[in-house]
């Protein structure tokens, strides 16, 4: 075996020695550093020396979490494990992970070292056990099992602890393992003082359940028995968890369990403790009114804890819940703790009365809300009051009229969001077709969030949504109070023909007033058309309405703006009406604006009387002679059809001939014209010399005659 020189370890690398150099060396140099440390490592790994091989091992972790592959070292590594000194035993136990799996040579090995380190003392043996926890696979679990279960009864309660929760991952990784040996460990555990391996059995039984539930039968006894004299809070937060568990697969363990959890509801002080019970009592034992009521006073005192965890603690517990009723004797303290939550206690107070707002408390809680919104979560609240109004198609509305008109302008001028806008205009097209009769409220509604934007106008900040009209290079920036404007707009237009002409004289005066053509620039092509709905409801009403020539004179604003900012598509309505109004394009706009017919009422077709000489008695009597003269007709034209085909082909033919004939002629002339400049042309083309000045002139040629004739150019 080779080993290492004095000399050679005197100039030996360590750790700190690796890490700078890499820091300091290229991406290019990266890959010959890597090679020449693992030389090292292998070694430096293979010395007598405990302190070099120590540092071999450090290196190799540092090469690991570089991202290089250790694996050639698996059997080195396995070697040190067995190592007599700890502090390389330790090591070697902690890099185990990193080379050894269920395909590694070196189990055998592995399971030797295990075993002659299981009989060394409780410090050896203890790290040995933390080692095969993370370690451990099927094969493993196989062999060391027996090993494992006597460390059980080990002297030593750091060994016992140990060793059981070693058993949670044995009987995890293979469930054939728990069977007659589950039931050593409990008979253990019956005898067991020691709080923390208690708390690990405890552990250990919840990772059966996972594997096996059907062994929880096992596990009743023991659980029932350590609660009833256990008083560690810790451990006892632990077996209401669990029995938790044990009561949706035995709910006949429930009983057993009222009363123990009465004295500890009425004992304890810790208030994680409380928090366990009363979540375990909210969520399996709503039928014993006496120990359901008792939970709940103390949940009253959560919920108006200044704590904020208790009073986050205490929203949690509302969730199990089931029903409305069950909400509302807390609703006072949800209520109250909501004006003094965080962010996110807020969020969970809207979820909660999301799932239980009933008829009975619907305008509490919507009156609550809006009064109470902030800045931080005011986006939330609104989104939530929208939900509530809307579930399941307003199934907790029972005044609508005062949901329209009180409520809804409220929640419109708190919106300050694109998302809670759109889900608003939502709600108000749910609400005004769902309901019957609301729509003749649509003026009023209106008018009152329309003030409220015509006083606001000159501030409409806040996030936009770009839209980009196709073909067009026009930019719309919507923001939420434009994305409102626009259905309210389309609102009144859609009720215009339900609308009294004073509240048609209103929605012209409003629009007058409002600087509208400035602020919503967007929503012009709506405002025309409301105003055309208008329009045509006066005229059709009363033509000589004084409010015809403020409609026509707020048209052609709309008209000249649209002009001004390059919108390609113009008004119609401006340019064929107003400017021409004639009286057939008045009735022609009538028959336009015309409902509908509706459908036939039979019942009311009854009362009807038929026109006169209609016998509705007498059948349907065919013409025989009218068919038969259409038939007639239609049998001439088809004989005549050949003979005005062979008609057409023959003139078809003669206008091909003639433009044949003319074409000819043209030529000839064009021949005729030619002739006199053909004769002037000369037989015997001259030559024509190309001079170049590098080359020599041609004979008979003299470069004193160019320049001469240069010069007289």
């Amino acid at each position: 075996m080779f080993h290492l020189s004095q000399m050679d370890q005197i100039f030996l690398k360590s750790l700190a020695d690796v890490v700078r150099t890499s820091r300091t060396t290229s991406q290019y140099d990266k890959l010959t550093f890597t090679t020449q440390t693992i030389a090292d490592i292998k070694n430096e790994i293979q010395s007598r020396q405990e302190s070099v091989r120590y540092q071999a091992l450090l290196k190799l972790f540092f090469l690991a979490m570089e991202g290089n592959n250790i694996r050639w070292a698996e059997f080195q590594i396995i070697n040190l494990m067995g190592s007599g000194d700890f502090q390389l035993k330790l090591g070697a136990q902690l890099a185990a992970h990193l080379v050894i799996d269920t395909q590694s040579q070196g189990l055998i090995m592995v399971t030797n070292v295990f075993q002659k380190e299981f009989k060394n003392g409780h410090v050896e043996c203890s790290a040995t056990l933390s080692c095969l926890g993370t370690i451990a696979n099927k094969d493993l679990s196989d062999s060391l099992l027996p090993h494992v279960l006597k460390l059980t009864t080990n002297t030593k309660p750091l060994i016992r602890k140990k060793a059981i929760a070693v058993l949670s991952k044995i009987f995890t990784i293979n469930p054939l393992n728990i069977p007659g040996n589950l039931e050593m460990v409990i008979q253990q555990l019956q005898k067991e003082t020691n709080i923390s391996v208690l708390a690990c059995g405890i552990s250990l039984f919840c990772s059966v359940m996972k594997v096996a539930p059907k062994l929880y039968p096992l596990f009743l006894s023991i659980v029932y028995d350590q609660i009833s004299k256990q008083k560690s809070n810790w451990l006892l937060i632990k077996l209401v968890r669990i029995s938790n568990k044990l009561i949706s697969l035995e709910p006949r363990f429930q009983g057993k369990l009222i009363e123990h959890y009465t004295r500890l509801l009425n004992q304890t002080n810790s208030k994680s403790l409380q928090y366990e019970l009363i979540y375990s009592i909210m969520k399996y034992f709503k039928n014993h009114s006496q120990l359901y009521e008792s939970a709940g006073d103390i949940l009253k005192q959560f919920l108006n804890h200044q704590d904020p965890n208790l009073r986050c603690l205490g929203l949690e517990c509302l969730t199990h819940i089931s029903s409305s009723a069950g909400l509302m004797e807390f609703q006072e303290q949800i209520l109250e703790s909501f004006k003094k939550s965080d962010y996110f206690s807020k969020l969970q107070i809207l979820q909660l009365f999301k799932d239980f707002t009933n008829q009975q408390n619907f305008q509490t809680v919507i009156e609550f809300f809006i009064k109470y919104s902030d800045l931080e979560s005011n986006h939330k609240i609104i989104e939530s009051l929208i939900f509530i109004i809307m579930k399941d198609k307003f199934i907790n509305v029972d005044d609508p009229e005062k949901l329209l008109l009180m409520y809804i302008p409220v929640i419109a001028q708190k919106i300050d969001t694109i998302d809670n806008a759109i889900r608003f205009k939502e709600l108000l097209f749910e609400l005004l077709t769902r309901v019957p009769g609301l729509k003749v409220y649509s003026d009023q509604l209106c008018n009152q969030i329309l003030q409220t934007y015509a006083i606001q106008s000159d501030s409409l900040q806040g996030p936009t949504l770009n839209i980009v009209q196709r073909h067009t290079q026009l930019k719309y920036s919507l923001n939420h109070r434009e994305i409102i404007f626009k259905s309210l707009i389309m609102i009144v237009g859609e009720s215009v023909k339900l609308l009294k002409l004073e509240a048609l004289t209103n929605i012209i005066k409003f629009l007058e007033q409002l600087n509208i053509l400035n602020c919503y620039e967007s929503s012009l092509s709506d405002i025309d058309s409301l105003l055309f709905k208008i329009y045509i409801q006066i005229i059709k009403t009363d033509p000589s309405n004084d409010l015809i020539p403020q409609i026509e004179q707020l048209i052609k604003n709309i008209y000249i703006k649209l002009h001004n900012i390059s919108i390609v598509k113009i008004s119609f309505f401006y340019e064929s009406l107003i400017l021409n109004k004639t009286k057939d394009q008045l009735d022609q706009l009538y028959n336009l604006y015309a409902e509908d017919l509706p459908p036939i009422n039979l019942e009311a077709q009854k009362l009807i009387k038929p026109p006169e000489g209609l016998d509705i008695t007498q059948s349907f009597q065919i013409d025989i002679e009218e068919i038969e003269k259409i038939k007639n007709s239609n049998n001439d034209q088809l004989e005549q059809k050949p003979i005005i085909q062979q008609l057409q082909q023959i003139e078809s033919n003669q206008t091909e001939q003639e433009d044949q004939n003319t074409l000819i002629q043209k030529q000839e002339e064009n021949e005729e014209e030619l002739k006199p400049l053909n004769s002037k042309i000369d037989p015997i083309p001259k030559k024509v010399f190309t001079i170049n000045r590098d080359e020599e002139l041609p004979p008979g040629i003299n470069q004193n005659d160019i320049n001469k004739s240069k010069e007289e150019e």
